[in-house]
């Protein structure tokens, strides 16, 4: 019998070496399906990405060559078969997904009204501050090109309404929603800013889009006249009815709606008497702070802007 195991034949008696070379096997053979096992087990974690809860969730992509991070929040009531509203928050120059989270508490309202919300993180450096390539500049990330990359990812996660695609943000993540509105307005069904309205002169938009906006009156960067023009830009855009339909909505906040749009792409215009360049409504002070300026309390943006999204899905 040829020595498989190079074992010396003096230390093995005559009538045990069937019984140890048998017991040599079992050994290497059970040794060969653990280890293959483990090997198996390790690549399968190692494959498996981290599982999507309820609540709030890290996660990343690659898009433009570039590892791209988000925070998907999927709310209490997901049972993940109903498809659900899909709302962009996009931060402003300097800011985090975690920060306008917590700034516009759409968590909370997500848990409430039952939508999905993702809140990207710019990676484009504008004047000092990360924000978002909304200008469209060559030498830039593709920011347009990453949320539809996000469509893409999040739509094989979890149960998306495609009718339902939304996007907001807060000063230049106003102006990212802004730029979605012109490039994918096949895609979100309509957009809410806060403090960074934009309507981009090379806007490439199909469909009229829908849009709600707030501006503070002490809004230093961007001055209230400029955003009365990019209002009216849009009103135009959309095809509205320019006659302004006004109304009071306390002493110091007032509401400038156009309808009759195309496609039922409504302009909503709230405008802050002493209003800073906050968050109408937002539970934290951190702008204020920042000194920029007094947030008002007689309106919640979140609401207002996530009530509109419900009466505006794509058509």
């Amino acid at each position: 019998m040829k020595n498989i195991f190079f074992l010396k034949w003096e230390y093995v008696g005559e009538k045990g070496i069937l019984g140890f070379l048998i017991s040599r096997t079992v050994i290497v053979i059970a040794s060969f399906l653990f280890i293959s096992g483990f090997v198996d087990n390790q690549s399968v974690v190692a494959q498996n990405e981290p599982q999507i809860q309820v609540g709030k969730n890290s996660r990343s992509i690659m898009s433009d060559n570039e590892t791209r991070h988000y925070l998907l929040y999927i709310p209490a009531k997901y049972d993940g078969k109903t498809s659900l509203p899909l709302v962009f928050l996009f931060h402003g120059a300097g800011g985090a997904p975690e920060s306008i989270m917590a700034v516009t508490d759409m968590g909370k309202l997500a848990d409430e009204k039952n939508f999905i919300v993702a809140a990207p993180k710019g990676i484009f450096l504008y004047y000092g501050g990360i924000g978002w390539n909304s200008e469209l500049n060559p030498r830039g990330v593709n920011d347009v090109e990453f949320v539809k990359d996000l469509i893409r990812e999040i739509s094989s996660k979890v149960a998306v309404d495609q009718k339902r695609i939304y996007a907001t943000g807060y000063s230049r993540g106003g102006r990212m929603s802004s730029r979605l509105a012109c490039e994918l307005s096949n895609i979100i069904a309509a957009i809410g800013t806060v403090g960074g309205l934009g309507c981009p002169a090379n806007c490439a938009s199909i469909n009229s889009v829908p849009v709600i906006t707030f501006h503070g009156t002490a809004v230093m960067v961007i001055p209230l006249s400029n955003a009365q023009d990019v209002v009216s830009c849009w009103v135009k855009k959309n095809g509205c009815n320019t006659t302004p339909m006004p109304r009071k909505i306390s002493k110091d906040v007032s509401q400038i709606s156009y309808s009759g749009c195309k496609g039922n792409g409504d302009v909503v215009f709230f405008s802050i008497n002493e209003g800073g360049h906050t968050w109408p409504g937002s539970p934290s002070d951190i702008f204020e702070k920042m000194g920029m300026g007094k947030t008002n309390k007689d309106v919640n943006a979140s609401n207002l802007i996530w009530s509109f999204f419900e009466a505006h899905p794509m058509r």
